[in-house]
């Protein structure tokens, strides 16, 4: 054999035993959270831990962004699509599920806001389970149990409050620059909004009354993120000037005697502005005589998310000063 030939075969052989250490590596990559590091373009080496505090004030502490997830939280279902996230939700759900919303597609449920499916979670084995406050403790202490760790989402009361669960779950998932771009874009967006009725005196902007619900009469206080954004399109909310808070009940004949400019509602109260016009009860409101009475899509204005800011905010804008922002139109 030629000493040209045994070079070649000694190169051959470096060439087949690198293409099989790399191949190996590939296969077994040793990481549970190597598929959130993919997802948020990083390699194994460059994770970093994840430490962050939920809506209950536990700190959760990760070794690594979350590879898999059961979501509970319809408002946190849709951070984690809109971050391009969803290949690592493992299940959501169940009432997601049984009201045919799009991002539930395929998936079977695994529990909500009245408590988890303790043994569908247990049998996905995710690095992270996602869900509401409240609920049956004895339940969330059985998931903990199991070693997998448990975020509880933000009691959101204002749009600062949607930028913290966002930064959150950005970070949980390993998307953490995208979370802060899209809290950066939400905040140019309220400031556009916000810089153009900020300066109005209290003369100038609409008294508005949110109702949440008819029987009893029930509105939203001055410590909600609806509120917030009330005063972030150029209104006054009326509740909040009675120094209510939560989502109180609120008399009949207090709205008459307050008898506010704008009326709005979501769509799970009224389907069209006529369900509120055609109440008697609010015949002598100003809001009703005048045409003023809108209706909001519930997932817009009802999930504290990004949609609060992209889809609710232009559209109170719109209802509360059209003379600035254009008629009202509905923001699918």
């Amino acid at each position: 054999m030629s000493k040209k030939m045994s070079g070649r075969k000694i190169l051959i052989m470096l060439v087949v035993t690198i293409f099989f250490m790399v191949a190996a590596l590939s296969i077994f990559p040793g990481c549970k959270n190597t598929g959130a590091a993919e997802a948020a373009g990083e390699s194994e080496a460059e994770q970093n831990p994840v430490r962050v505090v939920d809506g209950e004030e536990n700190v959760l502490e990760l070794a690594g962004p979350a590879a898999s997830i059961v979501v509970l939280a319809p408002s946190v279902l849709e951070i984690i699509d809109v971050l391009g996230a969803m290949e690592l939700v493992v299940e959501v759900d169940s009432w997601s599920v049984s009201e045919h919303d799009p991002l539930a597609a395929g998936f079977e449920g695994a529990g909500d806001a009245f408590g988890p499916n303790v043994e569908k979670i247990a049998e996905l084995d995710p690095d992270i389970l996602i869900a509401p406050t409240g609920g049956p403790e004895d339940d969330f202490k059985k998931i903990s149990e199991l070693g997998i760790e448990i975020y509880r989402v933000i009691n959101v009361q204002g749009i600062e409050g949607v930028y913290d669960e966002i930064i959150n779950i950005s970070e949980i998932i390993g998307f953490g620059d995208k979370g802060e771009e899209l809290v950066n874009e939400l905040r140019e967006e309220v400031n556009a909004i916000y810089g153009q009725v900020e300066d109005l005196s209290d003369d100038d902007k609409p008294e508005v009354f949110y109702e949440v619900w008819n029987d009893p009469l029930t509105s939203i206080g001055g410590d909600t993120y609806i509120s917030d954004l009330i005063e972030k399109a150029g209104g006054i909310n009326i509740v909040a000037e009675d120094n209510l808070t939560g989502w109180p009940e609120y008399s009949v004949e207090r709205l008459i005697e307050k008898n506010p400019d704008i009326m709005i509602a979501p769509v799970s109260l009224a389907s069209d502005p006529s369900v509120i016009t055609g109440d008697e009860r609010f015949a002598s409101i100003d809001a009703v005589i005048n045409g003023r009475v809108y209706v909001i899509p519930d997932n817009s204005i009802s999930r504290p998310n990004q949609n609060l800011i992209k889809k609710a905010l232009p559209m109170l804008a719109k209802a509360i000063h059209p003379e600035i922002f254009g008629e009202f139109e509905i923001i699918e």
